[in-house]
């Protein structure tokens, strides 16, 4: 009797351990389950956020652009071909809103035929032919209203232009430039990095990046440390997407010219704090209307 019962004892405890050990085995798997959800949900988050904050500085920056070009004073002072009045007016107003709205951006004035009339930040400039590369501007020119994208120039930057127009005639247009410093700290405060990164074979354009930090065939646009993108493969990116090293999580997305050639991704990080490793990537569709369906 005591044989048959130690017997059922050590029957039992085996038994009892395998159950632990499923149980705890179950418990694993769920909570990395569960870890891995909430990561996703976090860099959709993140995702949706920059995409909402960077289309609301490309409405702002339309809204000052569209402004400006009605301004009486500018007008004026542009018919003249007053240029250090022109400058003076342009910082005037660019100094009031950057108080009121406590955002930093800069003024291009263009001539009717699309050169650089005056810029905010240097006024020895002018008379620089903008065509070539300069395609925001030929789209104002031609169908004469306002437009607002990232563009390309000697930096990348948001660019909203609008028309100049007197008695219904063309006279030029005027430029709001605002940079991703402003993005970035909104961002910030919510606890995530901003990466912009342009394709190096745009360089020939983007100049003044030239200097910048780059990775793998990107150029970083913004301010930040690039290496916080170390061991990514960049190699095998998509439209949109989530990847990760063992300190950040990434969401990211791709950004288009107007021809809807890609000219780089924008990256938002944020703590890999439980070091998982994902990389998840999605295309995009363009349908028959040119407007971005996700498949």
């Amino acid at each position: 009797m005591n044989i048959l019962n130690i017997n059922l004892n050590k029957y039992f405890i085996a038994f009892l351990v395998v159950i632990v050990f499923f149980t705890l085995f179950v418990f694993y798997i769920i909570t990395k389950i569960d870890s891995n959800e909430n990561l996703i949900n976090n860099l959709e988050n993140n995702l949706n956020t920059t995409k909402y904050l960077f289309e609301e500085q490309k409405r702002y920056a339309l809204s000052l652009s569209i402004l400006l070009s009605k301004d009486e004073q500018i007008i004026e002072s542009f018919l003249q071909q007053n240029r250090e009045k022109s400058f003076q007016l342009i910082n005037q107003k660019i100094e009031t809103l950057k108080n009121a709205q406590e955002i930093s951006f800069e003024v291009q004035i263009h001539n009717r035929n699309l050169t650089t009339y005056l810029r905010s930040w240097d006024i020895s400039k002018k008379d620089i032919a903008l065509s070539s590369f300069r395609q925001g501007l030929v789209e104002v020119k031609n169908k004469l209203q306002p437009f607002v994208s990232i563009e390309l120039g000697k930096r990348l930057n948001i660019k909203a232009i609008s028309p100049l127009i007197v008695n219904d005639v063309f006279i030029g247009s005027i430029e709001v430039i605002i940079g991703f410093d402003n993005l970035a700290k909104q961002l910030d405060k919510r606890g995530y990095r901003l990466f912009v990164l342009l394709d190096k074979k745009y360089l020939e354009i983007a100049s003044e990046l030239k200097n910048n930090p780059s990775i793998y065939n990107y150029t970083l646009v913004n301010q930040n440390n690039i290496n916080l993108l170390k061991d990514l493969d960049l190699t095998q990116l998509k439209d949109y997407g989530y990847i990760s090293n063992k300190e950040y999580s990434f969401s990211y997305f791709s950004y288009y010219d107007l021809n809807e050639s890609r000219l780089g991704y924008i990256f938002i990080a944020l703590e890999n704090t439980n070091h998982i490793k994902i990389n998840k990537g999605y295309e995009l569709k363009k349908n028959k209307t040119k407007e971005i369906t996700i498949i």
